[in-house]
């Protein structure tokens, strides 16, 4: 399997005020892969029906969302862990961080090292930003 990067210019300044600028590989979507997509190769690689398919990914969006609510992390096996962070504003005495200061911060995944492993082998081509390759 192979995907795609392009490159683009980062500036930094050193410690004396002077500029100067790194390259960076940044990885290049193949698109957007959706729920109806993922339905459509779930029925094709089963005996589950399409139908059955979406219902099934509508339930796992549900569940996972509500899970993450009620405080759990989600484990997929050989996919990954979903969590929940929080965030507060800095707070002088442990007293005074309550309940009011905290907030969501956002969801967090994790890779299962199954799926980890499997991306080292992932080779990656060099495309312009016009999407040509190079």
């Amino acid at each position: 399997m192979r995907r795609y990067y392009s490159v683009a210019p980062r500036k930094f300044k050193d410690a004396n005020g002077v500029e100067y600028v790194k390259f960076y590989a940044n990885s290049v979507s193949a698109g957007n892969y959706s729920s109806e997509d993922m339905a459509n190769d779930i029925s094709e690689a089963t005996s589950l029906s399409k139908a059955d398919s979406v219902g099934a990914l509508r339930a796992f969006s549900e569940i996972l969302e509500t899970r993450l609510i009620m405080g759990y992390n989600v484990k997929f096996d050989r996919i990954g862990t979903f969590s929940l962070s929080a965030i507060s504003e800095a707070c002088n005495t442990e007293k005074e961080c309550k309940p009011n200061k905290v907030k969501f911060g956002k969801i967090t995944f994790k890779a299962d090292n199954k799926l980890r492993k499997k991306m080292v082998d992932v080779k990656f081509y060099r495309i312009n930003a016009k999407g040509k390759l190079k």
